[in-house]
């Protein structure tokens, strides 16, 4: 992974770090640069242009982070002449990566790029490159920063640009089908409804509709089961193809739909986008809270609580589970999130349920929960009080057919386990995180009933979403980073 490589290399500074990136996220740099020598001296240069601090590209809270470790920033901006778009991190003035990746969550983790190693005393045109972004950038203080903070808050409203969207090439059969589904749902639609149950009807068709389709084709073979397994070829080339469609099993059958929670969190950005990048202080959270332990639920309602009240009542009702994700200076999750219900597997007297494994391990509410969840997403490192929290981004989440697999394969895996076992037991038979995908299974706190055996009702096991899973998720929400 980038980021890896990236932390590997600038921890071998002897004494001092050179960061060129003109996109440029504060927990990512704050990663990245989480393994330097304390004394290390770090320079960073990024963009504080309009078009940059008004999209969301740029954030002012990277001077707060700078000012915190000690480190000087440099800024591009507006009044200089010629725009800085080198991407350089130069360890000791000689060693540097070098390439397209901006030190972003997406150029670090997900974007298509490339970063190599050079010595920049044999490249002189890069050294000479590398000079110039230091010599045409500002260096930030105090009064700088207050500039620039007043003009950003002096920016009219961020509209959202209108692009056509690019549409798949498909077969024409693919083209048949796809003529069958509703319009991508709008955002007026998506509000009105009262549940992301009621939606099939503005979101897609189901497996029976497009498999009538085939049934009217000149079939070699038109028995039901090579047109049931056309049918389902089908469907998972139109998703493979286009991004924007997904298959569900949740309308009591496979459909093919059109994903929903794109739409969702393109309009709730609009409105978190004064509020972002920015600790819970500084927007608004009143000063008696600022001194108390960070925690979670309090910062996803001061989150909602930004939000128009059509927005707030349309995530009220399609969200299918309210979690947030806390992560720390690194831009990882801090801990796994508890999803479903809990499972009891012995009665009063610690003796195992004489019921079905799948009783005991119970799958349609934990499937619910994860259909259409809400996430607050937030950096909070370990001790981080209310006040020093940051918002990162609000945004609802889809369990697609990719996620539901693995999760299946999970679920599987735990119940092959609980098959195998007769008697009740006091070490954990349920895989562990490291071994999941996407959800394991732990022993909730024991609360003093260490000696009952686990899945007793007094000591419940629970499901998790893994660190792993909830990353993936967080991506996926603030994928809107350069």
């Amino acid at each position: 992974m980038r980021l890896d490589e990236l932390r590997k290399h600038l921890a071998r500074a002897n004494s001092e770090i050179l960061i060129i990136s003109p996109y440029l996220t504060p927990g990512t740099l704050s990663d990245v640069l989480s393994e330097i020598p304390e004394e290390t001296e770090v320079t960073v240069i990024c963009s504080w242009r309009d078009r940059d601090l008004h999209s969301g590209s740029s954030h002012l809270e990277t001077y707060h982070l700078c000012q915190k470790r000690g480190w000087t920033l440099r800024v591009d901006h507006d009044g200089m002449p010629r725009t800085i778009h080198l991407k350089a991190y130069v360890v000791d003035g000689q060693d540097a990566m070098m390439g397209s990746a901006n030190m972003t969550r997406r150029g670090m983790r997900s974007n298509i790029e490339s970063m190599i190693p050079v010595t920049l005393s044999e490249h002189p045109s890069l050294s000479d490159a590398v000079q110039s972004s230091v010599e045409g950038s500002l260096e930030v203080d105090e009064a700088v920063c207050r500039r620039f903070k007043e003009r950003v808050e002096s920016f009219p409203p961020l509209e959202t640009p209108k692009f056509p969207k690019f549409d798949p090439i498909h077969g024409e059969t693919e083209t048949q089908i796809l003529e069958l589904m509703p319009d991508m749902p709008t955002i007026s639609q998506l509000i009105e409804l009262q549940s992301i149950r009621d939606a099939l009807d503005i979101r897609g068709i189901r497996f029976g509709r497009i498999r009538r389709l085939l049934r009217e084709k000149p079939l070699l073979n038109r028995s039901r089961e090579t047109i049931n397994e056309k049918t389902a070829n089908l469907m998972r080339k139109i998703i493979d193809a286009d991004k924007r469609l997904d298959i569900q099993k949740r309308y009591g059958t496979d459909c093919l739909v059109w994903k929903v929670h794109k739409i969702l969190n393109l309009e709730i950005r609009k409105h978190l986008l004064p509020y972002t990048g920015r600790p819970l202080r500084d927007i608004g959270l009143e000063e008696e809270s600022w001194h108390r332990d960070t925690n979670g639920t309090t910062v996803r309602n001061f989150c909602l609580s930004k939000l128009p009240p059509e927005i707030r009542i349309a995530i009220s009702n399609l969200s299918t589970s309210d979690k947030s994700i806390r992560l720390g200076a690194n831009g990882k999750p801090l801990n796994p999130s508890q999803i479903g219900p809990r499972i009891v597997l012995t009665n009063e007297n610690g003796e195992m349920l004489d019921r079905p494994v799948s009783q005991m391990l119970p799958e349609d509410s934990l499937r619910d929960s994860l259909w259409l969840p809400s996430f607050c997403i937030f950096e909070a490192p370990s001790g981080t009080k209310m006040g020093d929290a940051v918002i990162l981004g609000f945004g609802l989440w889809e369990s697609d057919v990719h996620f539901v697999a693995d999760m299946d394969y999970d679920l599987n895996e735990d119940k092959i386990r609980l098959e195998n076992l007769d008697s009740p037991f006091f070490d954990n038979p349920f895989r562990m995180e490291s071994e999941s995908r996407t959800l394991f299974t732990k022993i909730a706190n024991a609360k003093g009933n260490a000696h009952l055996p686990l899945g007793h009702p007094d000591r419940k096991m629970s499901r998790y979403l893994t660190q792993k899973a909830l990353a993936s998720i967080s991506d996926d929400i603030l994928s809107h980073d350069h």
